[in-house]
């Protein structure tokens, strides 16, 4: 039986048009035709505004593809799958800047993520455990900055949030360790005593057994980690106006109406051109939820924002 791709590649050609393939790995490919490209699958997966659905803010290694197409900055970032020969490993582990984070490809809430890797030795030792677990990983440059969610519908950022790591105030009676546990009383998830916590530490030159200034801050995590009592903060009203620009450009690049866009720079209220300034990753499950009662500011209801948008729409019943 023949399948799609050679019925379509050819049905394609006799129309004018070409083939573009994309990922092979997972069987995206443009149509090229009559000055459009479609991006759809093997498949044959086109939603009702003609695109593929929710992969393309689901599955990391496309997300990226998709920003560099658009010439939207993002961290330099290498896909591996699960038949990948030891030559294109090294290639590809040898292109980046160190330090590195590795990813599962369609994880999410934090899980599958390696980060902080310096060593290409070190990373082509995870790459190997984890790609039997799982099959597609991608290895992103690790870039510098603060953290930020911006909820962007149609045109318009509804909401911006600063994202703070978790952290522990010293009091200058309590040490590191005996902080981290009063503060593990009131969070789902618990920080682990591992590694990772005393390499951070040991940067902010503090180990568990140190005991902080009264006032003096200490973090636990470089990344959000809310559940481990990481913080927001609305910064909405201070948004400059070209990283809202480049945000609706990002979303309109994984054709989404509604997207969360995890960015990384120096000061969400400056010129993105002027700083440090990468998109990290695009979020098609919004957690709008983190827009309400922030942990500091002011709660944004972008949940009437998208029903009045979703009403507008032309083509709901």
């Amino acid at each position: 039986m023949i399948k799609n791709p050679p019925i379509i590649k050819k049905v394609v050609k006799q129309m004018g048009g070409e083939i573009e393939k994309v990922i092979p790995e997972r069987g995206y490919f443009y149509i090229k035709i009559k000055g459009k490209r479609i991006l759809t699958t093997r498949k044959f997966k086109i939603a009702s505004n003609l695109i593929v659905g929710e992969e393309t803010t689901k599955f990391k290694d496309l997300t990226y593809l998709l920003l560099k197409k658009h010439n939207l900055p993002t961290p330099k970032t290498v896909c591996f799958y699960r038949k990948i020969a030891e030559k294109e490993l090294n290639k590809k582990l040898g292109s980046l800047k160190y330090p590195i984070i590795i990813k599962d490809a369609e994880g999410s809430q934090s899980i599958g993520i390696f980060p902080d890797i310096s060593l290409k030795k070190e990373a082509k030792k995870i790459l190997k455990r984890e790609i039997k677990k799982i099959p597609k990983l991608i290895a992103q440059e690790m870039v510098s900055g603060k953290e930020y969610r911006l909820t962007v519908l149609g045109n318009k950022v509804l909401g911006a949030l600063r994202l703070i790591p978790p952290r522990v105030f010293g009091d200058g009676k309590n040490n590191v360790e005996e902080l981290i546990k009063k503060k593990q009383r009131k969070t789902p998830r618990k920080t682990p005593f591992d590694a990772n916590l005393i390499k951070l530490l040991k940067e902010q030159g503090h180990a568990l057994r140190s005991i902080p200034k009264n006032g003096e801050i200490v973090y636990l995590r470089k990344n959000s980690s809310l559940n481990e009592g990481g913080e927001t903060e609305d910064v909405t009203s201070s948004v400059h106006k070209e990283t809202v620009r480049i945000c609706v450009q990002a979303a309109k690049a994984t054709w989404k109406y509604l997207v969360g866009i995890d960015v990384m720079c120096d000061d969400i209220t400056r010129d993105p051109k002027k700083q440090n300034f990468n998109i990290i990753e695009i979020n098609g499950k919004t957690d709008i939820y983190l827009h309400y009662n922030p942990t500091r500011g002011k709660t944004r209801n972008v949940v009437k924002d998208i029903i009045s948008f979703i009403l507008k729409l032309k083509n709901i019943e």
